[in-house]
């Protein structure tokens, strides 16, 4: 679908095409709605807060709900740090959930190998770098892992921190993940063909959603039911219910 089609989905579900039956939304406003909708559909087909209790992957439909969003094999540069044998790198500006992650490691006189990486509960870090059945392995393959940012760099460089034995060193990290879409923008059919979101930015053309078509008229059902639902629509429970079935 266009943007221009979810859209006209939007107004047609919601009971406003050529009818006062219910509050009217701009453009800019169906486009907030749609772009939360999207939010939530993205975490529901990765986690597991879902009717199904599946997360991603665990079914062809999970696989092909966000596979457009699936950015394979990113090369992290590191940088070593100077306390419990860590180093650490900076995760994609686009970055939203980690799919599985790897270390290209060293170790003289033994040469490379990709590890395993392990993530690991920030309060059990201290205990896992010294247990001889968790700490960090060339041998084994395995590095532990935290995600966090550092007192000295901007609050969005979200960084990844591994942790070795002292033994060897991590050369870089190889991430897959899934990506942050595009904003969804309709404004063609707008004076100015432009708007400015409150963070004061402009948006200035098109943009249609990214996700897989099959999954556009899902996002259209459930901006339908979240602005059913802030409006106080008669029609809630029945909107509710066709997004029950999509899944």
């Amino acid at each position: 679908m266009t943007v221009q089609d979810m859209h006209y989905d939007f107004k047609l579900k919601f009971n406003k095409v050529d009818s006062q039956d219910q509050a009217n939304f701009k453009a800019p406003e169906i486009d907030w709605w749609l772009n939360e909708a999207m939010e939530v559909f993205m975490k529901q087909r990765y986690g597991i807060n879902n009717i199904k209790g599946e997360g991603f992957e665990t079914t062809q439909k999970r696989i092909d709900d966000l596979r457009n969003l699936v950015i394979k094999d990113q090369s992290l540069p590191v940088t070593a740090l100077t306390i419990d044998n860590s180093f650490e790198a900076t995760l994609p500006g686009d970055y939203i959930f980690a799919i599985r992650l790897q270390a290209e490691t060293s170790k003289e006189p033994c040469g490379r190998r990709i590890c395993v990486c392990t993530p690991t509960q920030h309060d059990d870090l201290s205990s896992v770098l010294t247990d001889p059945y968790y700490e960090p392995s060339f041998e084994w393959g395995e590095v532990p892992i935290v995600y966090g940012t550092k007192s000295d760099t901007v609050a969005d460089s979200n960084k990844v921190f591994g942790y070795t034995d002292g033994s060897f060193v991590i050369n870089s990290f190889i991430l897959d993940y899934l990506r942050q879409p595009k904003r969804i923008a309709f404004v063609s059919g707008l004076p100015g063909q432009s708007y400015n979101y409150p963070d004061g930015s402009t948006v200035n053309q098109d943009q249609g959603c990214e996700l897989p078509d099959h999954t556009h008229r899902e996002i259209v059902d459930l901006a339908v039911q979240m602005a059913s639902g802030s409006v106080n629509s008669p029609g809630f429970q029945f909107k509710a219910a066709k997004v029950a079935q999509n899944e």
